[in-house]
């Protein structure tokens, strides 16, 4: 009898599975029910990579009642006594979500499968049409497909189960499902873009939606410009500090609509009845404000909007410092000399890096007591106490923020201000304000802090020197800012001109080779050599130059006068002038082994080449010795442009221009009187005294 030969695709050779029989292929072409356990893996099948969401398929498989698609399958070759098992050719997902509900015991091993049987030689070109030819589902039909399901009464957590997504990719199509049928057509033809749906589905109404869409030009119908027109006249979440405070859900269950955007990666949601969001925030702080009240205040008052205007209406009275005494100045004392002893400990060449440490540490619980005792400090009078009250408002982040020691103003004659205060032109005296910026204890010792502001102030002063601009600005900025603030160091000038330039190397020897710093220096002393004499010549050689040089002149002069060289790492009026100056302190400095990684631990150092260059090279530093592991910081960070925290993130200081309105709102208040007495004869100035504004 002679032998029947069948063609083999090579595909079935490289896998080195043997071929079907040829008697396998008398079935070919008929559709048969198989048992799940005689269905196994095709070598046919071009899908060569594993296969990926099969929970979610099986899922699918069993809500949905079974297979909606028959597999294709081929005869596999068996050996004497055996059972026939077909190789699936096309279906592979389908077969392997079926063997999960096997083993998830929701079928049995022989479920039956509907299958197609194929000859061998045609099993790859099933396999290429089953995966090639399918044409891709438009998403409008997936949306519509979700909202009949919903109309059939089925639940989003369910249909999220039957499809293997997420709750909220449901809640997403949904929502396109239910936009206008006119803009969902012209989004099946392609004249609308899914991220055009997306915005237009902000709206709730089909006659918002389609003004939006047929009533804009189209440049105005970029997804952008579409939001904007929804929610030009409604107040987001996201940045109000009010609606921060009280929440999305909070307003919601008070009543309150809200409109969101599902398709937002930041959650975004807008609202618009404001005075609803003020109340719900009002009635919250009033709870913080009883609290606070206890202290013994004589009163306690929750503003949740409480700008430069509303706090016009009230005068400060300050904590006072009081003077340490007893086991409390002793301790200090014991502090500050024990922290000098470290200093001078840690810059010796003798410290091996366990005792340096050792030491580190040692001063960081040192400083943090100290701070503590400071704090303790500070204390309002009783007596301030029993005459003020307590604001309780909300900060930018939408936390509480609690603000002490205020009075309300009353009227009164205009008088002269004592020692320590100054006319506010209100009639009353505003007190000094004393600082209440705590010291911020970073990662570094006092002297390194002192080295590292050093060169930040000779970096904004060579900047200044070179943009008289920016220099008259500050210089301005320094007059006006201690008007109205009474604090010094919301400027970064100390304008009564202390030179303080000269003291910069002091911090930082490394200054003096340093080009930016030195020509700094010598750019103004080039003037002696061209000025006059004597000071009443300088005058009037001064008035004679042009304004551009006299405005170069001001700008080097004013450069001189930075002081930003400080102890600590608080927020400083310095950094504002740096974004100002477009400088860039990476360019003016770099992590040297003298200048800052002999200074720090051998620890520090490990972190921050292994943040900024790689874990395995911070590895290789801590098997090294601290002076070693510095030397070769140096050089891995060159270039690389890291700077310390507060450099990195700097923090300017922002201060309330707590009497910038007080004596307009005087005039004010007199200008209304005399129009007042003009037309009644004054009958209304004591309702006017009463009037509760809005703030």
């Amino acid at each position: 009898m002679n032998a029947v030969t069948t063609d083999v695709p090579a595909l079935a050779h490289d896998a080195g599975v043997p071929p079907a029989p040829p008697e396998a292929h008398q079935t070919a072409g008929e559709f048969r029910l198989i048992p799940l356990k005689r269905l196994v893996d095709s070598p046919y099948n071009i899908r060569r990579t594993e296969p990926t969401g099969i929970e979610a398929l099986a899922n699918n498989i069993r809500h949905t009642g079974g297979l909606l698609q028959n597999l294709v399958v081929h005869a596999m070759k068996v050996g004497p006594k055996k059972a026939q098992t077909f190789g699936v050719a096309a279906g592979k997902r389908r077969r392997r979500a079926l063997n999960l509900l096997v083993e998830q015991g929701h079928i049995a091993p022989d479920y039956e499968v509907q299958c197609r049987i194929v000859p061998v030689k045609d099993a790859v070109l099933m396999s290429v049409a089953e995966n090639d030819m399918r044409e891709p589902e438009h998403p409008a039909d997936a949306c519509d497909a979700y909202r009949v399901l919903i109309e059939d009464g089925r639940g989003i957590v369910e249909i999220a189960d039957i499809y293997g997504v997420s709750e909220a990719t449901v809640q997403r199509r949904l929502k396109l499902a239910r936009v206008s049928p006119k803009l969902v057509d012209l989004f099946r033809e392609g004249e609308i873009k899914l991220e055009q749906m997306q915005a237009l589905a902000l709206s709730d109404s089909h006659t918002e939606q389609e003004a939006a869409w047929f009533e804009s030009e189209p440049y105005n119908r970029d997804p952008q410009s579409i939001r904007r027109r929804f929610i030009r006249d409604e107040q987001t979440f996201t940045s109000n500090r009010i609606a921060k405070f009280v929440g999305v859900e909070a307003f919601e269950a008070a009543g309150g609509t809200v409109r969101r955007d599902l398709f937002s990666d930041m959650d975004a949601a807008w609202y618009r009845d404001h005075a609803l969001m003020v109340r719900l925030a009002t009635e919250r702080l009033d709870a913080i404000a009883a609290q606070v009240q206890a202290e013994g205040w004589q009163w306690a008052k929750a503003q949740p909007e409480c700008d430069v205007f509303a706090r016009a209406q009230y005068q400060r009275v300050s904590p006072r410092r009081l003077e340490p005494t007893g086991d409390a100045a002793q301790e200090l004392a014991e502090i500050d000399k024990r922290i000098a002893e470290i200093a001078a400990l840690q810059e010796s060449d003798d410290t091996d890096d366990e005792t340096w440490e050792r030491l580190a540490g040692e001063e960081q619980t040192l400083s943090a007591r100290q701070a503590e005792i400071e704090d303790g400090l500070y204390a309002f009078d009783p007596s301030d106490m029993a005459r003020a009250g307590v604001i309780v408002t909300l900060g930018h982040d939408g936390e509480p923020d609690v603000l002490r020691g205020f009075v309300i103003r009353e009227p009164a004659a205009p008088e002269a201000a004592t020692d320590g205060e100054r006319s506010t032109g209100s009639g009353v005296a505003a007190p000094v304000i004393v600082p209440d910026v705590k010291p911020v204890k970073g990662p570094h010792s006092e002297k390194l802090t002192l080295r590292l502001n050093a060169r930040r102030t000779a970096a904004v002063a060579a900047a200044l020197a070179n943009n008289p601009h920016v220099a008259l600005a500050a210089l301005i900025h320094s007059q006006m800012a201690g008007e109205y603030s009474h604090r010094s160091e919301v400027s970064a000038l100390d304008v009564s001109f202390h030179d303080q330039s000269t003291d910069l190397a002091k911090h930082a020897p490394e200054l003096n080779s340093d080009l930016a710093y030195t020509a700094f220096v010598a750019q103004r002393q080039t003037w002696g050599a061209v000025i006059p004499g004597d000071s009443d010549a300088l005058l009037s050689w001064l008035i004679e130059q042009t304004d551009e040089q006299l405005l170069q002149m001001l700008a080097q002069y004013v450069a001189s006068t930075v002081d930003g060289v400080a102890k600590d790492e608080t927020p400083h009026a310095i950094n504002a002038l740096i974004p100002a100056l477009g400088l860039t302190l990476a360019d003016t400095w770099q992590p040297t082994k003298a200048g800052y990684f002999d200074h720090v631990s051998k620890q520090r150092i490990v972190e921050i080449v292994s943040a900024v260059v790689s874990p395995a090279e911070g590895m290789k530093l801590a098997k090294l010795t601290k002076a070693d592991a510095a030397t070769e910081a140096e050089r891995l960070m060159a270039g690389r442009g890291w700077l310390p925290e507060h450099f990195a993130n700097p923090a300017s200081l922002s201060v309330e221009l707590w009497d910038r309105r007080q004596e307009a709102d005087a005039c004010d208040v007199e200008e209304d009187s005399d129009r007042d007495g003009e037309a009644d004869g004054g009958a209304d100035r004591e309702a006017s005294a009463d009037d509760d504004r809005p703030y």
